[in-house]
């Protein structure tokens, strides 16, 4: 008779577990009891990622979300960058509190040291499971220095091998959570994705033979598919989608079948939060914020020579500037010329900056409106603003 090991998947939920609307990261509770034998792990950026999760860092010491996490009974957990984004501190002490394994194999601290154990072993059924985690080699370029102040990153793929090696004869089931994305079409191997080193699935996998499932994130797509032997599921946003991983053992435990599968949330049954005061929390986003560090905030996130900061806020409470910053792009960055700056200036900015050396007939601004031509574009950004400065804010209080 074949014994099944279901494996679950998460990533990227971005800590979306409000109580006054359905969740789909909500659903997860209760996950485990739907599929027997089973362990649920978590791909990372599970912090840090909206208005909520600001809320959470900015009063509580120990996020309503380790509750959630250890309520759904993730086994194991990965780090995102996002979950760095209010210092590795603060990180600390979430995972003090976490019930689940946090397991990350390249990241370091500056005297080399890891700073979370490179993989945990489960035991589901009598089948031994190794989960390694992997975090994105790119992380100095997508997160701010100071964030990661203390942090070391190192490239994924040797430090993968390494622990793959030492782990795969102590194990039935070699996993790996790599909060990182997919470069390559998992069907076709045609590339997706420019190789910046940011997203490395199809390397990874490729190069360290022995693994068995493999489930990664950060780029909010739905993905499934092989690479080779190697499973591979990628789980959306939000907790929209979960993946699910079975392994057929024999009676000798001999591993006879593997397939993967992605499923959408809203095929579970809803369910209702509870982890946080809702008025405390509406209370919050009204109250007015401290806007007098914002510009200093922006010209050293953005230290560029020659640049404007031009912001408009649609009022001064943390809900009015959250609405202020379009999501994805928050902030964007035009090149103008002498006649289009003119009158791009002549708006009403709650927050106007021109530095620019005397005689300039062409200007470069930072902006979070919209109302500039395509074709001016030079950059954009996905950060988060708010949450950014309001981490800023308790760092320089």
């Amino acid at each position: 008779m074949t014994k099944q090991i279901n494996v679950l998947t998460t990533t990227d939920l971005h800590g979306f577990i409000a109580n006054d609307k359905p969740q789909p990261a909500l659903a997860l509770q209760g996950l485990k009891d739907k599929y027997p034998n089973s362990l649920l792990m978590d791909s990372g950026d599970f912090f840090v990622g909206n208005p909520l999760t600001t809320y959470f860092c900015d009063q509580y010491e120990v996020s309503p979300l380790v509750n959630y996490a250890n309520r759904a009974g993730f086994d194991v957990m990965v780090p995102g960058n996002h979950d760095f984004d209010h210092g590795i501190t603060y990180l600390k002490k979430q995972v003090e509190n976490l019930a689940a394994a946090y397991v990350c194999c390249n990241v370091f601290s500056e005297q080399d040291e890891l700073i979370f154990p490179p993989y945990a072993i489960k035991e589901v059924a009598g089948i031994k499971i190794g989960v390694i985690g992997l975090l994105t080699s790119r992380m100095s370029m997508i997160s701010d220095f100071d964030v990661t102040s203390g942090v070391i990153v190192k490239d994924a793929l040797p430090e993968l091998q390494k622990q793959v090696a030492a782990l795969r004869d102590k194990v039935d089931l070699v996993l790996v959570g790599y909060h990182g994305g997919i470069e390559r079409d998992l069907a076709t191997h045609n590339e997706i994705n420019y190789a910046t080193g940011e997203d490395e699935t199809f390397k990874l996998v490729t190069q360290t033979p022995g693994i068995d499932g493999f489930s990664c994130g950060h780029q909010h797509r739905v993905n499934q598919g092989k690479i080779n032997q190697t499973l591979v599921v990628q789980g959306g946003y939000q907790g929209n989608y979960y993946g699910h991983l079975t392994f057929s053992f024999d009676d000798q435990d001999k591993l006879v079948s593997r397939d993967e599968e992605i499923i959408k949330t809203s095929t579970l049954r809803a369910q209702s939060g509870d982890f946080y005061p809702e008025e405390d929390y509406q209370a919050w986003l009204q109250e007015k914020l401290d806007l007098s560090h914002l510009t200093e905030f922006l010209q050293e996130k953005f230290a560029r020579r020659h640049l404007g900061i031009f912001i408009s806020l649609k009022g001064q409470s943390r809900k009015e500037v959250i609405d202020s910053f379009t999501i994805p792009y928050g902030v964007r960055i035009y090149h103008l010329t002498q006649s289009e700056y003119q009158a791009f200036t002549k708006q009403d900015w709650a927050i106007k900056v021109e530095d620019y050396p005397a005689g300039a007939c062409d200007f470069t601004v930072l902006t979070n409106s919209y109302e500039i031509p395509e074709y001016r574009l030079t950059d954009q950004f996905v950060d988060n603003i708010f949450d950014e400065y309001s981490y800023y804010l308790k760092q320089h209080a």
